[in-house]
């Protein structure tokens, strides 16, 4: 069975939402049996001025409520006094105007406009009737002026209570949609974080699986068990690729946690990274000092993840030995690559995402790369900070 929109809104609406809601509509109601009883009472009386003053009270009360408060509190402040002017008690008018105060409070009126201009007009309408205003001798004008501010006061605390919980329930909102935001850029910068891992470690995984080809290449008319092994490891490489893309497109793509992805790489497996480079073929001059200080994960997995890109770039785009260096320092960690540039001297930075990856990764740990080339050689230098936290 579908469900009348307004029922919908109030099944969701908060407890205090809906309490204010009922207190109008029980207003509403006890004006409105107020109104038909006093109407009564007049046909019964066959008194017109009856049906003047109950009209009065409840043509404010309904255009207050509806269409314009300010002229709704006009008619609800003069129905005592025309009540007294048509000749009719106003001892009904100034009861259903406190009742009519309070709805118009509840409305958004002001407390107190509606409490002093309602207050006054009973109070002179009921000392005219009675003859004075003298509390001994007319105490009912001071009971319907204290009646009606004390319904002004009530409606404007309860509007005030109101827009004090609507405003903390659109800060819990804005609070969630906050947090929500954060978490969706935390979520985002992972996945930079992903693809760039992805990016470094199978660009990595394919240099060396071009080594292996290349020399399967130079073995082949000679020596046939050489090519099997070249073979064999680029298959392994290969492989390797396969297994690592799948892994970090599963977790792309379902979110779950990357349990089985290989954990980040750190600095101190630098000499295994390395090895495999030189297993490949490729010759390089290496020095390592301080490779055994601890580091933050951040700036360790960046040291790995730069010396990992520099030498997969010096592998596929320069020639000769390379030299690698990398000092790790109470202050600052130290990785400098440099190599022979490619017969044909075109860049050694390949597409520039290898760089700009490099630059990236240095950045995400508060460091700095700087990148020189001439006709000859090609370097890649690259400085990481080591904060305080790290040499504690």
């Amino acid at each position: 069975m579908a469900t009348a929109p307004g029922s919908a809104w109030t099944a969701r609406a908060p407890l205090w939402v809906r309490a204010s809601r009922v207190l109008e509509i029980v207003t509403l109601v006890v004006i409105g049996l107020a109104v038909g009883v006093e109407a009564s009472l007049a046909v019964i009386a066959r008194n017109p001025a009856g049906l003047v003053a109950a009209g009065t009270i409840a043509a404010g009360t309904v255009i207050g409520y509806r269409f314009q408060p300010y002229v709704g509190l006009a008619l609800v402040a003069a129905s005592p006094l025309v009540a007294v002017f048509v000749g009719w008690l106003p001892i009904h008018n100034w009861s259903m105007a406190c009742f009519a105060v309070l709805l118009l409070t509840l409305r958004g009126l002001p407390g107190v406009i509606g409490g002093v201009v309602t207050g006054l007009a009973s109070f002179a309408a009921v000392g005219w009737h009675g003859g004075g205003l003298s509390v001994n001798d007319n105490p009912e004008a001071w009971i319907a002026v204290a009646a009606v501010l004390m319904c002004a006061a009530i409606g404007s605390a309860i509007r005030g209570q109101r827009r004090y919980l609507a405003e903390l329930e659109q800060r819990t909102r804005d609070a969630i949609v906050t947090r929500e935001a954060a978490v969706e850029r935390s979520v985002a910068e992972e996945r930079v974080r992903i693809a760039r891992d992805l990016h470094d470690s199978v660009g990595h995984k394919i240099a060396v699986v071009s080594m292996h080809l290349g020399a399967a290449e130079v073995h082949l008319p000679t020596d046939a068990a050489a090519v099997a092994v070249d073979l064999a490891e680029a298959r392994a490489g290969v492989q390797s690729v396969l297994r690592e893309t799948q892994e970090i497109l599963r977790v792309l793509r379902v979110g779950v946690e990357p349990d089985s992805v290989t954990p980040t790489p750190e600095h101190s497996r630098i000499p295994d990274l390395l090895a495999s480079f030189q297993t490949a073929g490729l010759e390089v001059d290496a020095r390592f000092t301080g490779l055994e200080r601890s580091l933050g994960q951040t700036t360790s997995a960046a040291a790995y993840r730069i010396t990992q890109e520099a030498l997969t770039n010096a592998e596929k785009h320069g020639t000769g030995p390379v030299s690698l260096r990398v000092d790790v320092t109470p202050a600052q960690v130290t990785i400098e690559v440099v190599n022979l540039r490619g017969a044909a001297g075109a860049g050694t930075s390949g597409g520039g995402n290898g760089l700009v990856g490099m630059r990236e990764r240095a950045a995400s740990a508060g460091g700095r790369i700087e990148v020189r080339s001439d006709d000859r050689l090609f370097s890649v230098r690259a400085w990481l900070p080591v904060e305080e936290e790290e040499n504690r």
